[in-house]
């Protein structure tokens, strides 16, 4: 009987890996703060710079993820879901180059200020 239940049990396991493995979680969402760079100091700059290279690299993994997620998902979504599916990931997309476009300004604004 443990025998049986044994080989069901890893038999369900094994048939979900696939399932599991194209959850690509929640997108990031927590952006990093960026610092006014006329009044930031070279260690908040920095830090800034570290934390929105980490942020894009989440955004990087889970745009991937969900590309790759896509040719399971999409034959099985109406007009509007598959528009909808776009829209989200465009979304995602422009924040995170928002994020970056402000810290680039900010590093030029230290740069200003430092001159």
């Amino acid at each position: 009987m443990k025998k049986h239940l044994s080989l069901v049990f890893a038999a369900a396991l094994f048939g979900s890996l696939p399932a599991m493995a194209l959850d690509c979680g929640e997108p990031p969402m927590q952006q990093p703060p960026v610092p006014d760079g006329s009044r930031a100091s070279a260690d908040d700059i920095r830090d800034a710079r570290d934390a929105v290279l980490t942020y894009s690299r989440s955004v990087d993994e889970y745009l991937t993820c969900m590309d790759q997620r896509a040719p399971v998902i999409l034959p099985y979504l109406t007009k509007e879901q598959k528009a909808r599916w776009d829209e989200d990931l465009t979304q995602i997309h422009n924040e995170r180059r928002d994020l970056q476009v402000k810290l680039n300004e900010a590093i030029r604004a230290y740069r200003r200020q430092d001159s």
